[in-house]
């Protein structure tokens, strides 16, 4: 914007710079405000082209930082949901571990209790 405003002060003032210098009537210095005129409006044009290349640069970092902050929202988005997922998954593995002890006791005492029936059979046959 500073850059804009910038261009247009120069180009401005290179435009009364160029009423003064043209209406002067003096044939010995119109030939070196010609050139001075000339030489601002150069830079002048210089100055815009140099803005407008700014201008460009802005708007494609600009555009870059943009499409970085999708790119880091959806990341966290998928970093958010893969932590969901982990603590559903951890969740799931402890009630099954819970159930595998379980049925581990379970087994545990039907074993028991076929060793008690054994030796109930045992006993009755002898």
């Amino acid at each position: 914007m500073i850059g804009i405003i910038i261009g247009t002060a120069i180009g401005a003032g290179c435009m009364l710079a160029k009423e003064l210098f043209v209406d002067q009537k003096q044939s010995a210095n119109k030939d070196e405000y010609k050139r001075q005129l000339d030489s601002l409006s150069d830079e002048n044009e210089k100055l815009r082209k140099r803005n407008k290349d700014a201008e460009r640069q802005i708007e494609d970092l600009l555009s870059e930082n943009s499409k970085l902050k999708r790119d880091s929202k959806s990341s966290d988005d998928e970093k958010d949901d893969l932590e969901d997922d982990l603590e559903e998954a951890k969740a799931k593995i402890r009630k099954l571990v819970a159930r595998n002890e379980e049925l581990l006791r379970e087994i545990q005492q039907y074993k028991d209790a076929c060793a008690n029936y054994e030796e109930q059979i045992k006993n009755l046959k002898a």
